[in-house]
């Protein structure tokens, strides 16, 4: 099976199945996809992602990224679910990010970032699950952006609850550094590659080796959030139940659809 599709105007659009589980089951192929956002899709990689069946979108990002910039129709029959949060706003653009020429010090402000998504995004991971469970084993596609942070702890909590080991989840989580060049898609396409307004977009006015830190996947960011997780609720599976609404009962349902 294709874990990376190839899909060259999609961002970061890959299969996150596939992966065997702590107790030898194995998620299945071709009903789990994480992406960037959509909307640069070609029309014969459109025509592609139709292709696959998807049943449901769950949108990630804010309300301001998906009015600027909304994903195509994937037709009729297909659901998009997303999230409105009183006060949402990107910790992008905070001063540890916009301020600093600092490599160190920009990759601790991602590290912080991480460290506040669980709670921050708690709604939306909620959401994602619902939306599991309503797709009941369909295809579906999760996403935000560039299908990195929010999408990168949103699958990574998703194969949790599936009884996928740790080692593996950062295994998916890290495959953006391969399935994507964030840094050329920011440079060539004058920040419309990532969805950035404008030349004067603070990514876009760091030096390279710092913009990196925004840019790549790194295993202390992942990190990050699941040490915040088991330091408020003890463990992930205290959290999926506590916060998430995750329960026996619907793991076990998760489990019936997405595994095999």
């Amino acid at each position: 099976m294709i874990r990376i599709l190839p899909l060259p105007s999609a961002c970061n659009f890959r299969d996150f199945g596939g992966y065997e589980t702590r107790d030898g089951r194995r998620v299945r192929w071709g009903r789990l996809y994480r992406s960037g956002a959509m909307f640069q899709l070609s029309p014969s990689d459109l025509e592609q992602v139709r292709a696959l069946g998807v049943r449901a979108v769950l949108d990630l990002r804010r309300a301001d990224e998906r009015q600027s910039l909304p994903n195509p129709s994937l037709g009729a029959e297909v659901v998009e679910r997303s999230w409105e949060e009183e006060g949402d706003a990107s910790p992008l653009g905070g001063r540890s990010f916009t301020g600093s020429v600092d490599r160190a010090v920009v990759r601790r402000a991602m590290i912080g970032m991480y460290e506040d998504m669980p709670l921050r995004l708690r709604s939306r991971l909620r959401g994602v699950f619902e939306g599991l469970r309503q797709a009941a084993g369909a295809p579906v596609i999760l996403h935000c952006m560039v299908g990195k942070d929010r999408t990168g702890l949103a699958a990574a909590l998703v194969l949790s609850a599936l009884g996928v080991a740790r080692e593996r989840v950062f295994e998916d989580y890290l495959l953006t550094n391969e399935a994507v060049d964030l840094e050329a898609r920011l440079v060539q396409g004058s920040g419309g590659g990532l969805g950035l307004a404008g030349s004067s977009h603070y990514l876009q006015l760091l030096p390279p080796e710092v913009r990196a830190a925004v840019l790549e996947a790194h295993a202390d960011y992942l990190q990050a959030s699941f040490a915040s997780i088991e330091g408020e609720f003890g463990s992930v599976d205290a959290f999926l139940e506590a916060a998430l609404g995750v329960d026996t009962p619907t793991r076990a349902a998760l489990a019936g659809w997405l595994l095999e």
